[in-house]
């Protein structure tokens, strides 16, 4: 298990790779929804209101809104996540240099353990929020489907008003899940600089031990000769 993890780590670039594809995915997709959007608010506000086809686009504006934040989240994720991986390979290269060193295995400092399970629970929650914001996103895509003119006309307890109110009901609480998420990544990013700093310290220790086995050896050396 350990090995895997240690193999997982060393993949680093390729994660940071990938959410960086997703970023730049990202600005594409918003860079188009911002063109259909200046399209579609180009209209005269009396034909957007009524017209079925011009719905249609809003309907892709106003989904695209909703997942679009969290599927960047999750290319900054993959990113941060990829560092906590970067770091991880630092801080074991480190350790088995020190082992070298000290000429036993030193103790797994606890921060290592929980770099891993900072950084794991930090894209398990964008995750969970991208996948939560694509049902939201469907919610608010089947809302805005329908002309201005029947939204407002909608009566209370329709399928169109309680769509809407979950999709701005949505809104207020999904949010956490991108702030939250990134917080657990630094976390995991945060342990892991604890963890090469550990793995330092030990260095540092055993620094005078080297040097007094070198002084050792080169005193002894001249009276070795000298026999």
């Amino acid at each position: 298990m350990e090995k895997m993890m240690q193999n997982m780590m060393k993949r680093y670039p390729m994660m940071i790779g990938m959410g960086f594809m997703l970023v730049v995915i990202a600005l594409i997709v918003g860079a188009f929804n911002a063109a259909n959007a200046a399209a579609y608010y180009a209209v005269d506000k009396a034909v957007r209101d009524a017209s079925l086809e011009l719905a249609q686009v809003r309907s892709g504006i106003e989904s695209t809104v909703v997942w679009l934040p969290y599927f960047k989240f999750l290319g900054v994720g993959m990113i941060l996540a990829g560092i906590t991986m970067a770091l991880g390979v630092i801080a074991t290269g480190l350790q088995k240099m020190a082992t070298e060193v000290l000429g036993k295995a030193p103790p797994k400092p606890r921060s290592a353990m929980l770099m891993r399970a900072w950084m794991m629970l930090g894209m398990l929650v964008i995750l969970v929020g991208f996948i939560v914001s694509l049902g939201v996103a469907g919610a608010a895509s089947s809302v805005f489907s329908n002309p201005i003119i029947a939204i407002d006309a909608a009566e209370s307890g329709s399928a169109i008003l309680a769509g809407l109110g979950s999709v701005h009901a949505a809104a207020s609480w999904l949010e956490a899940f991108k702030f939250v998420g990134v917080g657990f990544l630094f976390m995991g990013i945060i342990n892991g600089l604890a963890s090469i700093l550990y793995a330092l310290n030990l260095q540092r220790q055993a620094l005078p031990q080297v040097v007094q086995k070198q002084g050792a050896a080169r005193s002894t050396a001249p009276a070795m000769a000298g026999d």
